[in-house]
């Protein structure tokens, strides 16, 4: 026998392609390669296996990290020395609470103060809020991160006057506090003021910023609209760049130069389940960026995106809501490698309710440990060099390039809103989602597959419905008098503090702001998650039970032994259970008689035959013939595709139909349930 140590010395010559090709070809039994080809959502096509070969034509791939055009990071040294932040959005019920858990959650690893004022579960209005939900933190002491939605000017003056008021410089601070209207305007469908209004806020609020806090950002760049719609990895970049464009134009318009509205954008980008297509997502984000900014004349320095990264809304589901944690955890792991500079994980209850302070522990933790565990803070762009991220990179950056120069050829992104453009875009991909949901296609574990149904759901509490709290405090008009006299004065910022100091809200400013003219509507994209299919299965099912005290239920006729009818039976169970149903089972019968005798002794009205094709032959007709004499009512189905003659012969024997792996999952199940007269709609 060889020497250990020579062995270790062996070298093997590595295959070539062609040799690989040979090799499964031969497994494939006669199969084309071609069969192991896929197609993602955004249409490219997947090949099994990258090689060196596919990334010859690729310039970007001798850059190094830090360095134009930036995909492999805006940092020299990745996240060695600049990690990113663990930005957790944080909700309460009120203001003390806010400031109770933002201090619980600062002490226990999260770096960036994250409020989403929409989301945030209470109205902040006042100067009196921030002093209640700041009271005891130093604002200086870490990244403050909020997301204004369609206007800032409100917060940032508050924010301003409660600074000032606590002695603390302006340019001590340092992050994000910054206004989307478009992002608010895919939402809703409409904004409270006009555009023209909104973007002569955004640059005025940069200006500002540029001269007292000159280390925060003041404009976002969302992509969680259109990722929450359905669109794709291509569409959610090139909406991000055409938004991120006309942002540019606006303040461009009104006297900022390039390099000081560019450094103020801060993107953020939704990461969902695909996980090479995600980190491929966030690089090709910077590869594009860097060369639409190079061509405004931007400097390096503006050329480099700054990315906020959350977890999925999208992707997350109410039942079995526990494999949300895997689901963030992947998407996570796909966000840090992809480079992103702050991350907020989804807690595992956010589709349900406010966060408690287990689910934000977890959701925390999930950084944490990527950082302190995983030490992926310790590698720089670990995805640098990967025949297939790098060539995944490519072909994103290259779609992405292409749609959104069909945009800016329709005159931008306002422009392709109010034509209905983006919003078709999006909604041929969510269509094509759905119907991959409902068929089953695309499978999601604890919904659609593996429903268990005997798990006790995650409670939902009152706090959720007051997650968008409205603001109702009455309006005092002297204050809206001399707003608008300092606005009309170009003195946004300046008058705004001014009146903040003295007590007036968040509503006063926005009222000031207030145009008579209409301000711009467009169809709004339809925000939801790709679970909601089944769970309003599910829900209705739920209802059913409270109201009747029972189930839909379905009633397996299995013929044979158990190794005959087990994985037709277990197929049917997986396939009813995903939509609620009981599903009442038995052992096996050995004669079409006893089939016929034991079925009819279970009451119920909806029957599955489960066996092999072979057991069907002669028993499935004679248990159709004599249940449907017995019960003319009662529908009968087999489970499994037959040949089409053999479906003709169960069918003129009385089969109402057949369940197989090409069946439409959703829409067989609420078939079933308006049969049983359950209500898909309470």
């Amino acid at each position: 026998m060889e020497h250990i140590s020579a062995m270790k010395n062996q070298s093997f010559p590595p295959p070539t392609y062609e040799e690989w090709k040979r090799e499964v070809e031969k497994s494939l039994k006669g199969k084309p390669i071609e069969k192991l080809y896929s197609t993602t959502y955004e249409n490219l096509r997947i090949k099994p296996i990258y090689t060196r070969e596919d990334l010859e034509s690729l310039e970007h791939i001798e850059q190094y990290p830090g360095f134009p055009r930036y995909v492999r990071g805006i940092h020299v040294n990745g996240y060695i020395q600049e990690p990113w932040l663990v930005s957790q959005e944080l909700s309460a019920r009120n203001a003390k609470e806010w400031n109770e858990i933002a201090k619980h959650d600062l002490a226990r690893g999260q770096t960036e103060i994250h409020l989403v004022l929409d989301k945030i579960g209470f109205p902040v209005t006042s100067l009196n809020d921030l002093e209640e939900m700041f009271s005891g933190i130093s604002l200086q002491n870490y990244s403050l991160r909020v997301d204004a939605g369609e206007c800032s000017l409100p917060f940032l003056a508050l924010l301003a006057a409660y600074l000032e008021k606590q002695q603390v410089p302006l340019d001590a601070l340092r992050g994000t506090v910054g206004m989307d209207p478009l992002a608010a305007l895919v939402e809703k469908g409409q904004l409270s003021t006009s555009l023209t209004t909104l973007y002569d806020v955004m640059a005025n609020m940069t200006a500002w910023a540029k001269e007292h806090m000159p280390r925060v950002k003041t404009i976002i760049v969302h992509s969680e609209p259109y990722h929450n719609g359905g669109a794709n990895a291509v569409q959610e970049l090139a909406f991000a760049f055409a938004t991120a464009v006309e942002y540019l134009n606006e303040c461009l318009n009104r006297g900022l130069t390039i390099d000081e509205a560019a450094q103020r954008i801060h993107f953020s980008f939704a990461i969902g389940s695909n996980f090479f297509m995600e980190i491929a997502k966030l690089r090709a984000a910077r590869l594009v960026w860097a060369n639409i900014v190079q061509a405004f004349g931007g400097n390096e320095k503006s050329q480099k995106m700054a990315i906020h990264a959350r977890t999925s809304y999208f992707t997350k589901t109410v039942y079995d809501p526990y494999v949300n944690m895997l689901r963030a955890t992947t998407e996570a792991f796909a966000a840090t490698v992809g480079g992103a500079n702050s991350l907020h994980v989804s807690p595992f209850d956010e589709p349900i309710r406010l966060a408690d302070e287990f689910s934000r522990r977890i959701a925390r933790n999930v950084q944490l440990i990527l950082k302190e565990e995983a030490h992926i803070d310790k590698v720089i762009d670990p995805a640098g060099g990967s025949y297939y991220v790098e060539s995944l990179t490519a072909q994103l950056a290259e779609e992405a390039w292409k749609l959104f120069q069909q945009i800016e050829a329709k005159g931008g992104m306002t422009k392709a809103l109010e034509e209905g453009f983006v919003q078709a875009e999006v909604e041929k991909v969510a269509e094509l989602r759905k119907n991959n949901v409902k068929t089953r296609k695309e499978k999601i574990v604890g919904t659609n597959f593996y429903a268990n149904l005997a798990e006790p759901p995650v409670q939902r509490t009152e706090e959720k419905k007051q997650v968008k709290a409205s603001f109702e405090e009455s309006i005092n008009e002297e204050n809206v008098s001399q707003l608008k006299s300092g606005f009309n004065e170009k003195q946004l910022m300046q008058t705004a503090i001014a009146l903040a100091a003295s007590r007036a809200t968040a509503q006063e400013m926005m009222k000031a702001l207030e145009e008579s003219g209409p301000s711009i509507r467009i169809q709004s994209i339809k925000q939801w998650r790709l679970a909601e299919p089944f769970e309003q299965l599910r829900q209705a099912s739920e209802a059913h039970l409270e109201k009747h005290g029972s189930r839909p239920k379905v009633v397996l006729i299995n013929l044979g032994t158990i190794p005959n009818h087990k994985a037709r039976a277990d197929f049917i169970t997986g396939f009813f259970e995903a939509g609620g149903f009981e599903v009442v089972k038995n052992d096996g019968y050995m004669s079409a008689g006893e089939a016929i005798k034991g079925a009819l002794s279970v009451e119920g009205t909806h029957y599955i035959i489960c066996g092999s094709d072979e057991s069907y032959v002669n028993t499935v007709p004679t248990i159709a013939e004599e249940m449907k004499k017995a019960n003319p009512q009662l529908k009968l189905y087999v489970a499994g595709k037959q040949a089409p003659e053999i479906e003709g012969t169960f069918v003129q024997a009385g089969i109402d139909g057949f369940i197989h792996i090409g069946s439409n999952g959703y829409e067989t199940l609420a078939e079933f349930m308006k049969e049983m007269g359950v209500a898909l709609d309470e």
